[in-house]
């Protein structure tokens, strides 16, 4: 720095006062974290490799991760440790993330398009409005994961474990979630159009106004799941819900649509049926339906 350039921001300063100086100091500390981005010392330590990077978690415990809007698509990161790091907005598309430890991690906004995590953990973590679409999440453990408005259009989540999840305005539409273990999440207005939900574990879970056009709930579990004002019907020019063989013991179907749905062996002993409730045969839900099925009729 010139003298003259010293001089000149001293005078600037001088001139400022302490009240202009105070109110300059506030607004950088309102700035919106983000604006910051990660620690570049971090990303290039992660850059250097999984196996060291690791060895740098396992030594600096509670040394905070900040990789928020990091660049990492087509990473290689197979196995890394990223539990509880800050990864808001950060784009792992396309990268390979197999078995990756990001439990309890800050995933809001995130790109994971395209990625591979299967037998990984994100258990616990924050991964509202983050884009899973196409990505690869078998046997992956989400589970009391928070998933709220996130994309998973065409994921395969086969086997993954979403026990507790909230997941809730999400979208799966076309997703495979065959064998998934779904029991006690949150799907509250969840679009899951034409989803493989084959023999998926959906017991306790909140279904409430969820979209089900052409999903195939084939021998899947629905034992005590919350079904009011859900769609398994005909709907936009789509086919209704294959429920053959599935389990639907004590659910509640009040203002549920089932018209047009395969029901051939389906179980609704004790669910709730109210008139509200469209039942295959498009006919609104009586006390007769409701005795042949071994279900309640509430009003």
């Amino acid at each position: 720095m010139t003298a003259k350039k010293g001089y000149t921001m001293r005078r600037h300063a001088k001139k400022a006062g302490p009240g202009h100086i105070l109110l300059m100091f506030c607004m950088v500390l309102w700035l919106p974290a983000d604006l910051f981005g990660y620690d570049a010392s971090l990303l290039a330590k992660l850059k250097q490799g999984v196996d060291s990077w690791n060895k740098f978690r396992k030594d600096n415990p509670s040394y905070v991760i900040d990789l928020r809007m990091a660049d990492l698509r087509n990473a290689n990161l197979k196995g890394v440790d990223l539990s509880k790091a800050r990864l808001k907005k950060a784009d792992f598309s396309d990268a390979n993330l197999v078995e990756a430890d990001l439990s309890g991690a800050e995933l809001e906004d995130a790109n994971l398009q395209g990625v591979n995590l299967s037998r990984g953990r994100v258990n616990g973590a924050d991964l509202s409005e983050a884009d899973l679409s196409e990505g690869f999440f078998i046997e992956t453990d989400f589970s009391n994961s928070l998933l709220k408005r996130a994309n998973l259009k065409k994921a395969f989540l086969g086997k993954a474990n979403m026990k507790g999840a909230n997941l809730s305005w999400s979208d799966f539409e076309k997703a495979n979630m065959n064998l998934a273990e779904l029991s006690n999440a949150k799907l509250v207005g969840a679009n899951l159009k034409g989803a493989d939900l084959y023999a998926a574990v959906l017991s306790g879970a909140d279904l409430r106004d969820a979209v089900l056009a052409e999903a195939d709930l084939r021998n899947a579990d629905l034992g005590k799941a919350d079904l009011r004002g859900a769609d398994l019907g005909m709907s936009e020019g789509m086919a209704a819900a294959s429920l053959n063989n599935a389990n639907f013991d004590s659910a509640n179907l009040a203002g549920t649509d089932l018209e047009g749905a395969e029901v051939n062996d389906t179980i609704f002993t004790g669910a709730s049926i109210s008139v509200k409730t469209i039942l295959p045969d498009g006919a609104k839900g009586n006390a007769g339906w409701a005795e042949s099925r071994e279900a309640r009729f509430v009003k």
